[in-house]
């Protein structure tokens, strides 16, 4: 069942001004498009809310299904790269959300549960 991860954080506050365009450089053209080889993943992206490009930030991934996750922590392509992006991030401010897509064939499951 397809699912969208998504991380909500701030950027370490102690990151200068060219650390945090270093940041970015390397999620951009390094973690995504490894992220994007895994197999199962569909999309990933980031978005920016009210804190420009150092708060308010969320990294939002589109999966075949949950069990996506997992393998992007652990893969080869991605594990060192996930530990350099958690070095860069204000932990106390993360937050993460999973959502399942609503499909037909859920919807007719409500009706078997009874």
């Amino acid at each position: 069942m397809a699912t969208v991860y998504v991380r909500r954080f701030n950027l370490k506050s102690s990151l200068s001004e060219d650390q945090v365009r270093d940041t970015w450089k390397f999620f951009m053209e390094e973690l995504f498009p490894a992220g994007r080889q895994i197999e199962g993943v569909r999309s990933v992206k980031a978005y920016s809310g009210a804190g420009g490009l150092v708060a308010d930030l969320r990294f939002v991934a589109e999966l075949d299904n949950a069990g996506v996750y997992e393998r992007m922590l652990v893969d080869q392509r991605t594990s060192m790269l996930n530990a350099r992006a958690y070095g860069t991030i204000d932990m106390t401010t993360s937050t993460q959300l999973w959502l399942r897509e609503i499909t037909p064939e859920l919807v007719r499951a409500l009706g078997t549960a009874r």
